[in-house]
């Protein structure tokens, strides 16, 4: 039987000046969502062609309703309207100007968006109506190829966690330590302020030889969010969620109080089949036999999701224990207080927080296709 772990709040402890104090969720507003979703966009429209996604990885609500999303498929940037109908496609596929590969992100920062394609690391500003501006790459510090994870505020300053040593892979289980560092745009040199534990990482091999390295499943990745005045870095660790002022100044940490969740074999064959969705049938064997020779994690990160909405408060969510529909999130401000608690889907991966919405991604593992959501939000008082 399933033993669903029950997850306390999370807690802040101020422990500058001796000091100490905590948050508690008796003073915490219970925000909603509608149980429907407002918007609801998928291949499985038989109206709406132009609606299939091969894998989802970003999407934002633009000023006039429309959605811009962003695919691994052949068209990888396309807008849709305020009703999901199709409006236009904004990049297609290729290495030419205005073109892209893979689209690993799709950052909103403020009027500014901004793709992330991992081939040739090319970033490219858009405006609102999907006209390309520039191109350009990040600027990092030395020993760093590209950002891990990256985050951006309304203002355009960027927070970025490095990558590990990638040029020495190692066999099975490693971790290593990154930098952390900031920049005033997507284009200014990086300030570095911090070094992090990396990503918990799986060597994989062949043949007895280490021939590349994945994020291991359920265990420790790094998470990024930046506010108008405030830096966050969540590693998974025990030391919970690593405070900063926009100059790098240390702060004191959000401490997790949740209990540990365990990894179950639930948890894999849902990953096992979340992996086959998205590589295809034909991959089912290999996707079998790789996951079949890691080793997991007996409890999963913390920390499943960080971001920062666009009120400037910071949303965690708590890992979520195996065959859970629900996902409880909680909402805090800068100073580190819990003001809300929240239940949403535990399928969905949010992209963006408006004010009054929440859009992300859902895969309908019956069907078979990638979902993009939206939300609406209600932000009762406590």
């Amino acid at each position: 039987m399933l033993v669903r772990t029950q997850f306390a709040v999370i807690a802040l402890l101020l422990t500058a000046c001796g000091g100490e104090s905590s948050s508690s969720s008796e003073s915490a507003a219970k925000w909603t969502v509608d149980s429907v979703p407002t918007l609801s966009i998928g291949a499985d429209e038989g109206d709406n062609l132009e609606a299939g996604f091969e894998r989802l990885t970003g999407a934002t609500r633009l000023p006039d309703g429309s959605v811009l999303v962003g695919d691994l498929g052949a068209t990888p940037l396309r807008i849709f309207g305020a009703d999901g109908a199709f409006v236009r496609t904004v990049a297609r596929e290729g290495k030419g100007p205005g073109e892209i590969t893979y689209l690993a992100r799709l950052f909103r920062c403020g009027d500014a968006i901004i793709s992330y394609d991992i081939d040739g690391r090319r970033l490219i500003r858009w405006t609102f109506d999907g006209t390309r501006v520039r191109e350009f790459q990040f600027t990092v510090p030395d020993g760093q190829q590209i950002p891990y994870t990256s985050a951006c505020n309304a203002d355009g300053r960027f927070a970025h966690v490095g990558w590990g040593a990638r040029r020495v892979l190692q066999a099975g289980y490693h971790r290593d330590t990154v930098p952390v560092w900031r920049a005033d745009s997507a284009e200014a040199p990086p300030t570095m302020f911090d070094s992090v534990p990396s990503s918990e990482r799986w060597g994989q091999t062949d043949e007895g030889r280490v021939v590349g390295t994945r994020p291991l499943p359920f265990a420790k990745q790094p998470l990024t969010g930046i506010s108008g005045v405030r830096i966050y870095i969540a590693t998974g660790d025990a030391d919970g969620v690593r405070v900063y002022g926009l100059d790098g100044r240390r702060l004191p940490n959000i401490l997790m109080a949740s209990a540990s969740t365990p990894v179950t074999p639930e948890d894999i064959r849902d990953l096992t089949e979340r992996e086959v969705l998205e590589e295809g049938e034909s991959s089912r064997g290999y996707v079998e036999r790789e996951l079949g020779s890691i080793t997991f994690p007996e409890t999963k990160s913390a920390t499943s999701q960080l971001i920062v909405d666009a009120n400037g408060l910071l949303w965690l969510r708590p890992s979520v224990a195996a065959g859970s529909t629900r996902a409880e999130w909680q909402v805090m401000d800068s100073a580190g207080k819990l003001l809300a608690t929240l239940s949403l889907p535990a399928a969905l991966e949010i992209f963006e927080i408006g004010t009054d919405y929440i859009l992300g991604r859902e895969i309908d593992l019956a069907a078979g296709v990638p979902l993009l959501k939206s939300y609406r939000l209600r932000r009762a008082q406590p």
